[in-house]
């Protein structure tokens, strides 16, 4: 599976993904956010074959490599999956250098676009920590509305959600 945006191409993940998967969960700048900390080698082995194991039961969702189309350089990763509750998480990250050029708000916009040709999901949730005023930001204007609070052993994460 393959589509694209505005600048971007984004390609289902394949076991070939891994070295750049490795090389964006392995920052801790990447990483603050979403675990606390880069992930070590083993680490990334396994939340890297967890994403394409839920990649084989859905294969109309799942883990997408995202790369500039003009440069053919990988950005980050965008994840459109099924969640809790019935509810389908939406997500990404992205390489530190490509911070600050719109493409957080370009993956969110053509992931939503793709939930909503997909025709079975209802409302998106994406899960943010409450510092993270850069992503809520993203989110927001992509008409998020705070959803929840959850409880996460010593911290929080607070949950947006958009209504398809």
């Amino acid at each position: 599976m393959q589509f694209y945006s505005e600048r971007l191409r984004y390609e289902k993940f394949t076991p070939n993904h891994f070295e750049n998967y490795f090389r964006l969960v392995s920052q801790q700048d990447v990483m603050f956010h979403i675990s606390g900390a880069g992930l070590d080698l083993e680490g990334a082995h396994r939340r890297f074959e967890i994403s394409l194991r839920a990649d084989r039961q859905q294969s109309d969702m799942g883990f997408v490599a995202v790369y500039e189309q003009a440069r053919d350089l990988y950005v980050g990763l965008g994840k459109i999956v099924p969640f809790e509750d019935g509810f389908t998480e939406i997500g990404y990250a992205l390489l530190p250098e490509f911070w600050g050029q719109g493409y957080a708000s370009e993956i969110t916009r053509r992931l939503i676009a793709y939930a909503r040709d997909c025709g079975k999901v209802e409302s998106l949730v994406a899960l943010v920590a409450p510092e993270n005023r850069a992503s809520i930001h993203v989110l927001t204007k992509q008409q998020f509305r705070f959803f929840r609070e959850v409880p996460e052993g010593d911290e929080v994460r607070h949950d947006y959600i958009l209504d398809l």
